[in-house]
C-alpha cells in the first residue's frame, strides 16, 4: 500500500543510494575494476574528460533532482503550519547561502589564498539550482514552469554553437576554449576556475542553466503529491515523464555530444530521464507495494547525506581503515588489499552514519 505520510520513505532511500556512490562505492568499484580486470566497470565509475557519459555522471544529477522533488512536499509543510511567505522565502536564501559557504569551506577558504579559491562547487550548483527551483514553483503555474524550462533548454542548447568572443578562429563552441559559459566566467568569476582556469561547471553561469534539473525534480514531486491520483497512477506517470524526456534528450544528442562539464542539453534531459525513472521504480517499490526493511541500509546515508559529504572533507576514514584492516591487508594482493582497506573506509562512514541514525541527529541546511 501506498504510504500516506508526509515524508516520502523512497526520497530518503534513493538519496542514500545515490549518495553511497561518492562516498566509497566508487572507490570499491575501481578496486574491483583493478582486481578482477575489468576496465569497463572502472570507467563507468569515473567522469569522461569533457564528452561522453559514464554511470558516474548520473549521480550528481539524480541528488539534485531529488532535491527539487523535496520542494512541493516541504513548501506544503510549512504553508500548513502557517509559515509566513516571508519565511518561507528567508529560509530559501538561508539554504542557499549556507551551501554556497559550506562550499566555499570545502574548497579550503580558511588557507585564505583568496585568488586562488574556486568559488563554484558542488554545494553551491545545488544551492543555486535549488533556490532558483523552489522560487519559481512558489511563484509561478506549472504552465508556466514548463514555458521556462523549455525556453532554458532552447537558449542553452543555443548557447552550444556560440563561440567564446576570445577563442581563436575555428575553436569548436563545445570545446573547453570554446564554450560560451566558459568565456562568461572567465570575464566576471572571481577566483581560480575548475577547468584548466578557464572554465568553471559549478559556476553561476553554468548553474542558471542547469537549474533545468532540479525543475525536474519539482514535476516529479508534484506528479507525486496529487492525491487525486493512486500510487500505480503516479509511477505510471513517472515512467510516462522520464520516458519523454529520453526521447528529447536523445533528440538533441542527436546535434550535439553528452558533456557533463557544459550540462548542456542532451545531457541534462537524458540524465533526467534516468533520474525519473529510478525514482519510479524506488516510489513504486517503496511506497507503493510497501517493500520497506530493505530500505535502512540506504536510508541511514539519505537522512545525512550533507553531514557525510561534508565529514569526509575533514575525517580520515582511509586512516581508520587501513589502522584496523591494513594488517590483514598486507598479507593480500595489492589490489585485494587495496579493496579491502576501501570496503574498510566505507564501513566506517556508514556506521557513524548509524550511530547519528538512531540517536536520531539529522544535520540539515
Amino acid at each position: 500500500m501506498e504510504n500516506k505520510s508526509q515524508r516520502l520513505l523512497s526520497l530518503d532511500a534513493l538519496r542514500g543510494f545515490d549518495m553511497m556512490m561518492i562516498i566509497g562505492i566508487d572507490v570499491i568499484a575501481g578496486c574491483l575494476a583493478a582486481l578482477c580486470g575489468w576496465p569497463e566497470l572502472a570507467r563507468q565509475f569515473d567522469h569522461p574528460e569533457w564528452f561522453g557519459l559514464s554511470f558516474y555522471d548520473t549521480i550528481f544529477p539524480l541528488f539534485l533532482f531529488i532535491a527539487g522533488i523535496s520542494f512541493p512536499f516541504s513548501y506544503a509543510k510549512q504553508v500548513e503550519k502557517g509559515v509566513s511567505s516571508k519565511d518561507i522565502h528567508l529560509k530559501i536564501l538561508k539554504r542557499f547561502l549556507m551551501l554556497f559557504l559550506l562550499g566555499l569551506v570545502t574548497n579550503a577558504i580558511f588557507k585564505c589564498h583568496f585568488h586562488e579559491i574556486r568559488y563554484g562547487s558542488v554545494l553551491c550548483k545545488i544551492g543555486q539550482c535549488w533556490a532558483i527551483a523552489a522560487l519559481l514553483y512558489i511563484h509561478c503555474s506549472r504552465r508556466t514552469r514548463i514555458a521556462i524550462s523549455a525556453a532554458l533548454v532552447i537558449v542553452y542548447a543555443a548557447l552550444q554553437f556560440v563561440v567564446a568572443p576570445d577563442a581563436p578562429p575555428g575553436t569548436d563552441p563545445m570545446s573547453l576554449e570554446g564554450c560560451f559559459v566558459g568565456w562568461l566566467d572567465r570575464l566576471w568569476m572571481p577566483g581560480a576556475l575548475y577547468q584548466s582556469n578557464l572554465m568553471e561547471p559549478s559556476g553561476f553561469n553554468a548553474n542558471f542553466f542547469s537549474t533545468i534539473t532540479a525543475m525536474l525534480g519539482v514535476f516529479a514531486g508534484e506528479i507525486v503529491r496529487d492525491a487525486n491520483a493512486s500510487g500505480q497512477k503516479k509511477t505510471l506517470r513517472l515512467v510516462l515523464f522520464a520516458a519523454g524526456l529520453l526521447v528529447f534528450g536523445l533528440g538533441f544528442r542527436c546535434i550535439m555530444p553528452f558533456s557533463k562539464r557544459l550540462w548542456n542539453p542532451a545531457f541534462s534531459l537524458t540524465v533526467g530521464a534516468y533520474s525519473a525513472a529510478i525514482f519510479a521504480l524506488f516510489y513504486y517499490v517503496i511506497d507503493v507495494l510497501g517493500f520497506r526493511r530493505w530500505t535502512y541500509f540506504f536510508t541511514v546515508v539519505g537522512t545525512n547525506a550533507i553531514t557525510i559529504y561534508m565529514l569526509q572533507q575533514f575525517v580520515d576514514f582511509d586512516f581508520t581503515s587501513r589502522f584496523f584492516l591494513g594488517g590483514i591487508a598486507g598479507f593480500m594482493s595489492k589490489p585485494a588489499g587495496a579493496l579491502l582497506v576501501a570496503c574498510g573506509a566505507f564501513a566506517a562512514k556508514w556506521l557513524v552514519l548509524r550511530f547519528l541514525y538512531e540517536k536520531k541527529v539529522f544535520l540539515k541546511v
